[in-house]
């Protein structure tokens, strides 16, 4: 035997081992870590749907599990609220949030939640996405484009702002009316009268302050966070669309979690769904009577809500893919009235 054959005899076999060894203990670490997930939405840090939110989502699932958690990106990170949509289909993204308006545009029928006047208050419009009514639409977004609805958050009443009181839909002839750009969320803003403008909404705070809009619309808490207040006079209660927020999963990611490791999940998003409902009432009550008192903005309570409601149900009734379903909803009571 020559000298190479015994250094391959004497080195070669304890170096297989070790790596062998070393493999071994890399796949255990690896094992030990949980898997993280990647979440992203548009809205800022301080708004209800984060701070009461998805910035304690992780925390809550370390409650859970030891096997799972998730890194959020807030506040637009990664793009607007269609390229993330378009990111969590293309799978590049396991969790987003988005709006009923949004994921119209890959299902129409899911628009009606953000239809003017579709829903009385955000316990009715919780209920009803939660219904028989909106099942089989979430389940087409599932079936067609791996997107699985896991909740339904609220994201609070929205309110019209301007610098003049609006309390009729006559007060907004000629309004320019800034409204996010998604297709339901224009005609809504066009059927309680006004002209619609779709600004992105990183710049309407700008458009507000130069003028370029007239006015704009939201839930009290986002105007707060969003600094619109400093650049209008009024808030009017009109309460128009009782807005609501999607908690999405990617399909794939679904199916490759184990039972408890969704279980969890979903058990974490829910109970955090509870705690924005809550914290959004707190604070949109709070700002309001806060605003009343120190004169921050006019607080237009004598709003027409019935002349703007009548207005919205006939433009809405026909000529949407979602009329019908708008039409049952509008003429049902609240299952929770009893009624």
């Amino acid at each position: 035997m020559n000298i190479i054959s015994l250094i391959d005899r004497w080195l070669f076999p304890p170096l297989l081992f070790a790596v062998v060894l070393l493999c071994g203990c890399e796949s255990e670490k690896a094992a030990d870590r949980p898997l993280m997930l990647r979440m992203a939405h548009v809205y800022e840090v301080t708004a209800p749907t984060h701070a009461y939110g998805t910035e304690l989502l992780s925390e809550r699932l370390r409650e859970k599990t030891n096997g799972l958690d998730v890194t959020v990106y807030p506040a637009a990170q990664l793009g607007s609220e269609s390229e993330i949509l378009e990111q969590l289909v293309a799978g590049e993204l396991d969790l987003a949030i988005t709006g009923p308006s949004f994921l119209a545009m890959w299902h129409p029928p899911v628009g009606v939640l953000d239809a003017a006047f579709a829903t009385r208050d955000l316990d009715h419009m919780l209920e009803i996405a939660g219904s028989e009514k909106m099942a089989p639409e979430w389940d087409e977004l599932r079936k067609k484009y791996d997107a699985r609805v896991l909740d339904t958050w609220a994201y609070g009443s929205r309110h019209l702002t301007s610098n003049v009181p609006i309390r009729h839909p006559d007060d907004l002839a000629s309004f320019r009316l800034r409204a996010p750009g998604a297709q339901i969320f224009q005609a809504s803003a066009e059927a309680l009268g006004a002209s619609p403008m779709p600004i992105a909404f990183s710049e309407v705070y700008l458009a507000l302050q130069q003028g370029i809009a007239d006015g704009q619309e939201n839930p009290v808490p986002v105007i707060k966070s969003m600094g619109f207040h400093e650049v209008q006079k009024c808030l009017n209660l009109t309460g128009h669309i009782q807005s609501s927020l999607q908690i999405l999963v990617n399909e794939r990611t679904w199916k490759r979690l184990t039972t408890d490791q969704q279980k969890a999940l979903l058990e974490s998003i829910q109970e955090l769904g509870d705690d924005v409902y809550d914290g959004l009432i707190k604070d949109e009550k709070k700002l309001i009577e806060e605003w009343k008192k120190d004169g921050t903005m006019k607080i237009i309570e004598d709003v027409d809500v019935n002349a703007f409601r009548e207005r919205c149900r006939k433009y809405f009734s026909k000529g949407f893919e979602f009329s019908d379903v708008y039409n049952r909803i509008t003429a049902e009571p609240s299952e929770k009235d009893g009624q």
